[in-house]
């Protein structure tokens, strides 16, 4: 399903979307942000980072006591490289150019003083998503299509972006967004963090600079269970089922309720 369509919006405005505005006028009122970045806000999201950080990867503790996923500490070079993709979200407009500086960031890519040009090439080569179990769960697109998917992500989000919309069909478009990159998997790695810093990206587009702020990254980690089986809608890119994106885009709603981080 393409990033613009509504198909299943009414749906989600009737369960979500009538919901928003107070969420949203409560989140602004709490996390309000100037034009620039203050210390309280590098506290924030130096916070979240830890999250963000701890979405992808398959190297999760749980906890018998609790029977939660227990936060893996990132290394200080980790954090300052998911700082570094906040500061692009804050400062630069969403383009599909400056979303590949913000994957060259978070990469860590060609670090030092050979450093080069922050260019960052979608996979080369085919890959699949796996369960704890090490069952495959998923079979993203083969690395030839990912060009023209990846390019259509953003050429419907330019347009998206570009459009008066409610703040329903703001989440709504968000949600997508995060969605369909998830389905592409255009890279090897930090793909869920990509997904996650891209919907974020729109949302400040849209709404505001407080929105680098959402911590979104904090509820997925927390319902990451859930995460994982609301994207996984089905076995292979050619065969996912866009009726079942529902419950996936319901949870970002839920990310405006937090207040401690």
């Amino acid at each position: 399903m393409d990033v613009a369509d509504k198909k299943y919006f009414m749906k989600y405005n009737d369960a979500t979307g009538r919901k928003l505005r107070p969420l949203i006028h409560d989140f602004e009122e709490f996390f309000q942000t100037g034009s620039d970045l203050e210390e309280s806000d590098l506290e924030i999201l130096m916070s979240l980072a830890y999250y963000l950080w701890n979405l992808d990867g398959k190297t999760d503790v749980i906890s018998e006591k609790t029977d939660t996923t227990i936060m893996n500490e990132p290394t200080v070079d980790e954090i300052e490289r998911a700082m570094l993709a906040y500061g692009i979200i804050f400062e630069k407009t969403l383009s599909e150019k400056n979303f590949h500086e913000l994957v060259y960031d978070l990469s860590g890519i060609l670090k030092g003083p050979n450093k080069k040009t922050p260019v960052v090439e979608y996979r080369r080569v085919p890959v699949a998503i796996f369960d704890r179990r090490r069952r495959r769960v998923y079979t993203p697109p083969g690395p030839e299509f990912l060009g023209a998917l990846m390019n259509a992500v953003f050429s419907q989000t330019v347009l998206l972006l570009k459009q008066e919309l409610s703040v329903s069909e703001i989440f709504y478009h968000a949600s997508l967004i995060h969605l369909r990159v998830i389905q592409i998997h255009p890279f090897v790695k930090n793909n869920v963090k990509a997904a996650v810093l891209l919907e974020k990206w729109f949302l400040k587009e849209m709404l505001g600079k407080s929105f680098v702020k959402l911590p979104s990254e904090k509820y997925y980690f927390e319902e990451k269970d859930r995460y994982n089986m609301n994207t996984l809608t089905g076995t292979a890119f050619n065969n996912i089922d866009d009726a079942r994106c529902l419950p996936f885009l319901q949870m970002l709603p839920e990310s405006l309720k937090i207040r401690e981080i």
